[in-house]
């Protein structure tokens, strides 16, 4: 098995991979996050990151000597002569690691690694249409804020309820009041100041404003 497919095992395994001299690739989980204006749940990805900082390499050393049956000397040799070749890159060669990725010499003369693109028909993205449950407080976020909204469906149900109650309750209510102005009223033969009829009319003397011709 070639030394790069041990590192790709190795570094999907554990996260990490040391490399003598040269630093350590770093395997970075990024969770899955929601995108608010687009509206769409981006899936997890992982990231490689090449750092300029040593790990202890002893158990992966061991872990190559397991895997191509050899003792841990010359597993060692074989580790030491790839990063080797990787320390001696220029600008315009590079070193590839299977379908991880691949080392190079950047701009500043700077050792850097540059993980493979992914297919995104691998991590496909999903619509994240907002749900809200009644009765239940939800926690709503506004630009690069936070709203509480609380939705209270019954609420507003049961005083449409309570409504329909008193349209019923105020009817009867009126139409006992309308008897009772009309009883009261037909005990008083219609007399009273209520039907403004109490003052009585006199008739007015006619002036002539013409003679008769004989």
């Amino acid at each position: 098995m070639l030394i790069e497919k041990l590192i790709e095992t190795y570094l999907m395994r554990n996260h990490y991979c040391p490399l003598p001299k040269l630093g350590t690739l770093i395997l970075h989980e990024k969770n899955a996050h929601i995108e608010t204006i687009n509206k769409k749940i981006e899936a997890p990805k992982t990231e490689i990151r090449f750092e300029n900082r040593h790990s202890t390499d002893d158990d992966f050393i061991q872990f190559i000597a397991q895997k191509k049956s050899v003792k841990y000397d010359e597993a060692k040799i074989l580790l030491i002569d790839f990063c080797q070749t990787i320390s001696l890159l220029n600008q315009f060669t590079e070193k590839k690691i299977n379908h991880t990725g691949r080392f190079y010499i950047d701009t500043d003369g700077v050792l850097s690694f540059r993980q493979n693109e992914i297919a995104i028909e691998f991590f496909p993205s999903v619509e994240a249409n907002r749900v809200t449950h009644p009765n239940q407080s939800h926690t709503i976020r506004v630009g690069d804020q936070e709203r509480k909204a609380i939705f209270k469906k019954i609420k507003t149900d049961k005083i449409g309820k309570t409504a329909k109650k008193l349209w019923w309750i105020s009817a009867i209510i009126l139409f006992l009041l309308v008897i009772g102005i009309c009883i009261f009223s037909y005990q008083n033969g219609f007399k009273s100041d209520f039907w403004n009829n109490k003052t009585k009319i006199k008739p007015t003397n006619t002036i002539k404003t013409y003679r008769v011709i004989q």
